[in-house]
């Protein structure tokens, strides 16, 4: 599945306005990188890929739709 143009677009103009972005194809989604390294992606399977403070992806995860990518299937 390629990744979700309308929600690359999205990503696109949130952070269009900061220092240091880039895009680049990963995983057969599209990245966007904060200085070289990926804060958050349209990912190729689907969905939003974000980068978080690893102190508060449990709380996310416990209250929030959201799942832990290393509990991710990969197709």
């Amino acid at each position: 599945m390629a990744y979700d143009e309308d929600l690359a677009a999205r990503i696109r103009k949130l952070v269009a306005d900061h220092a240091g972005v880039t895009e680049t194809r990963m995983f057969g989604g599209l990245a966007f990188l904060v200085n070289g390294n990926m804060a958050v992606a349209a990912s190729g399977q689907g969905g939003l890929l974000v980068r978080v403070d690893p102190a508060e992806s449990s709380k996310l995860v416990e209250t929030t739709p959201a799942t832990d990518m290393s509990r991710r299937t990969m197709r």
